[in-house]
């Protein structure tokens, strides 16, 4: 009830909340609930009486109406037995027209035969319908069927001649259901009147019995709202009867005087609670502001730690400096709410600040900012030379410090900064620089955590840059030592070329000579024989040639060597000249197809050394290429001038590279190609070629590199370093001295040899 306090009850009535769909009920008054209650209790009672009674009347009506079609198709069977027996379609005909009587019943027919899938029509009700209009077959005996979309029963039945046990028909009956509609209509209509009649005299007896329970509730109604708009609780309600809403009106006097009782009670401790309440309350906002404020410095105290914590732990697990200082400044952006960070490495020789790392959380200001990777930085003129003493430099507004660090940060829009040392070994290994887009953002919290952060970035990444350096004079040492076991390697087998060449010359000698001899000076030699003589004279040629490149792998260039000027211009011609039998004609008439492309430097410098070392260098890494192309492809041999010198800018190496599109190597391959004896090429090759190539640039103080992949093809680098020609000899131009004609003695401890000179 409304205005009705929370402090009633009314045990009569079920307050339950109505249901959506009787929402608007919640503004009737209890007279009228009351009304509904009655009315809808005896609407809904005459409505279940009228529904059992139609449903009782629809069935035994149903059954009525089966029974009496039934009794109509024996009857009619008895009539019809004689006609089936004749064959008499007319007086079938006429016992069928009699059922014009029957108007409920809209169609009959009689089918001669006892078996049901044989039955035909025999005649029919009414004549003017087609036979088409009736079942092919009979159903069986009995079937019936009420349809109510159609509004019909339908009824088939056995014609049993007097006599017989067997049938000797059937007989089929449709009824239309317009006489149950009939009934229904006249039940619907008697229903409806004695529910307005019955309602009407519920109605108006309800009007006069509801104010027995109504007035005793609308007086404790009309209390309640007048205690609850007075505050006055010393109004009692008035008790009508000695029944339940008796009880409840003497327990809610009874609540009235307890609340009497206890609002005095509270009106006098309300002054003192008042001035008790006053006090502690300003004692504890005082106390909440203080805690709020230790809380708040303790969280940031202990967010900052964590944040330590997880940085620290982020760049242990990193080796790269590179990586440590962006993780450093990507775990700031994201925690510590800096919009740029930029670390810079300190170079105590030139005072000088190298940009190494920039983050911007924002890259739309990256174009604004005059920062990047690798600009340098004045100490003096960055306004951060504070930081080399240790100390941390903050700027509160860039706008109004003229510093060249504040003017970069102030033209992309960052107005706040700040710069902590990373200090290594008390010397400044570098600076953490943070700036942020709003004015004075920066506290001295956050700069004291940027100091303790600094000394861990700055650790780990000296750490990582000593790293670094050690990673690579370990590499740098692998590769010397790669060298040295290289030229060891060649240098003990040159030794052992050396050791034993001269005794295999002087065993080969007479075997090469004596083969020539034999061929030149034996007329009566054989085809056969003399090609067998020029295998045994190849074949020790070629033994005696393997020796002289074997000790060509040891032999350092004498002193006294002549050393001439080289165009490596002129020799790659001459070597593509000389070389052109085995990369066009040869490939060509095995339908073979091989590109030379040369792309020689017009301005090479002429470097000093050997010539014909060079030109068989040239030659083997052409043919090697050629080998490495067996079905096509494209050569390139190219010249360039590589290092210069820093103080003219002069080149200080020439560089040659064949390149081709062949099979290329694997790393593995690529480890051992300049080994004595490796090939790769079966019995085809010796294993010589690279290692003789690796004795000339040896020889030469040159390098050899080798670029390769499996199916990328190879390049083949020949670094040649410029050094002038030393004057030797008498001045071009001077007058040659005549020679005088000598006599030659030959000295030999073998017997075969002196015979063969």
């Amino acid at each position: 009830m409304e205005g009705c306090p929370s402090v009633c009850r009314f045990p009569l009535l079920d307050l339950q909340p109505l249901p959506p769909t009787l929402i608007s009920v919640r503004t009737f008054s209890i007279k009228q609930k009351l009304t509904l209650i009655i009315m809808t209790a005896t609407t809904v009672a005459l409505l279940l009486i009228s529904l059992g009674f139609v449903a009782y009347e629809l069935f035994t009506f149903q059954k009525t109406m089966r029974q009496d079609l039934v009794s109509q198709a024996k009857f009619i069977g008895d009539l019809s037995a004689s006609a089936l027996i004749y064959n008499n379609e007319k007086e079938a005909g006429a016992i069928l027209a009699a059922l014009t009587n029957r108007p409920h019943i809209t169609s009959a027919a009689i089918y001669t035969g006892a078996n049901h899938s044989t039955a035909g029509l025999f005649a029919w009700y009414p004549t003017s319908s087609s036979a088409t209009e009736f079942p092919s077959h009979p159903e069986p005996d009995g079937h019936n069927k009420f349809d109510y979309k159609n509004g019909t029963l339908t009824l088939f039945q056995q014609i049993m001649l007097p006599g017989e046990a067997k049938s000797s028909g059937m007989i089929y009956l449709k009824s239309d259901l317009g006489e149950m509609r009939e009934r229904i209509t006249h039940y619907a209509l008697m229903f409806a009147f004695l529910i307005v009649a019955i309602s009407t005299v519920t109605y108006f007896l309800s009007r006069r019995l509801r104010r027995i329970i109504s007035r005793p509730i609308y007086h404790l109604v009309e209390t309640t709202r007048a205690i609850s708009q007075g505050k006055n609780y010393s109004t009692r309600a008035q008790k009508y009867d000695e029944d339940e809403l008796g009880d409840l009106i003497d327990n809610f006097n009874e609540m009235l005087s307890q609340i009497q009782q206890r609002d005095a009670e509270l009106q006098h401790a309300k002054g003192d609670l008042e001035k008790r309440v006053q006090e502690r309350t300003q004692d504890m906002e005082q106390e909440i502001v203080e805690r709020k404020r230790a809380e708040a410095a303790l969280q940031a105290q202990f967010t900052r730690m964590t944040l330590l914590n997880q940085i620290t732990r982020v760049i242990s697990e990193r080796q790269d400096m590179e990586s440590i200082l962006y993780v450093v400044l990507r775990q700031l952006e994201d925690h510590l709410g800096i919009d740029l960070g930029v670390v810079c490495l300190f170079d105590h020789s030139a005072e000088t600040l190298n940009v190494t790392a920039v983050r911007l959380k924002n890259p739309l200001l990256a174009p604004k900012l005059d920062l990047q990777q690798g600009t340098v930085l004045n100490l003096d003129q960055s306004g951060l030379r504070a930081c080399k003493h240790g100390d941390a430099v903050q700027i509160p507004n860039t706008h109004k410090s003229s510093t060249l660090l504040a003017e970069k940060f102030a033209a992309a829009g960052f107005r706040a900064a700040a710069a902590v040392p990373l200090i290594v070994d008390n010397k400044m290994f570098g600076t953490l620089i943070v700036g942020r887009l709003a004015v004075e953002s920066f506290s001295q919290d956050e700069c004291d955590f940027l100091n303790t952060l600094s000394e861990h970035v700055a650790l780990a990444a000296h750490d990582a840059q000593l790293h670094t350096e050690l990673e690579s004079a370990y590499h740098e040492l692998r590769q010397t030592q790669q060298a040295v076991m290289q030229q060891e390697r060649l240098k003990a087998l040159g030794q052992m070329a050396s050791g034993i060449a001269h005794d295999i010359i002087n065993a080969l000698s007479p075997v090469v000579v004596f083969a020539d001899l034999l061929v030149r000076s034996e007329a009566a030699l054989s085809a056969n024989g003399k090609k067998h003589l020029h295998h045994i004279k190849t074949a020790g040629e070629d033994i005696a040639h393997i020796v002289a490149r074997l000790r060509e792998f040891y032999r350092q260039r004498d002193e006294e060597e002549t050393l001439h000027s080289l165009n490596l211009n002129d020799l790659a011609n001459q070597v593509i000249d000389m070389t052109r039998p085995r990369w066009r004609d040869i490939p060509q008439g095995r339908g073979i197809m091989i590109e030379m492309l040369n792309d020689l430097d017009a301005n090479l410098p002429e470097l000093v050394g050997i010539e014909s070392e060079v030109r068989e260098a040239m030659t083997n890494l052409v043919l090697n290429a050629v080998d490495a192309i067996p079905h096509g492809g494209t050569i390139t041999v190219r010249t360039r001038t590589g290092l210069r010198d820093l103080g003219n800018g002069k080149p200080t190496q020439v560089i040659l590279e064949i390149s081709d599109t062949g099979i290329g190597m694997d790393e593995e391959t690529r480890k051992h190609c300049l080994e004595p004896f490796y090939s790769t090429k079966g019995q085809r090759g010796t294993g010589l070629g690279l290692a003789m190539v690796y004795g000339v640039m040896e020889r030469h103080g040159g390098q050899i590199e080798v670029v390769s992949e499996r199916g990328q093809g190879t390049t083949m680098k020949l670094i040649f370093p410029l050094r002038r020609l030393a004057s030797r000899g008498a001045p071009k131009g001077a007058p040659e001295e005549a020679v005088m004609p000598l006599r030659l003695l030959c000295i030999d401890d073998e017997p075969l040899l002196r015979e063969l000179l």
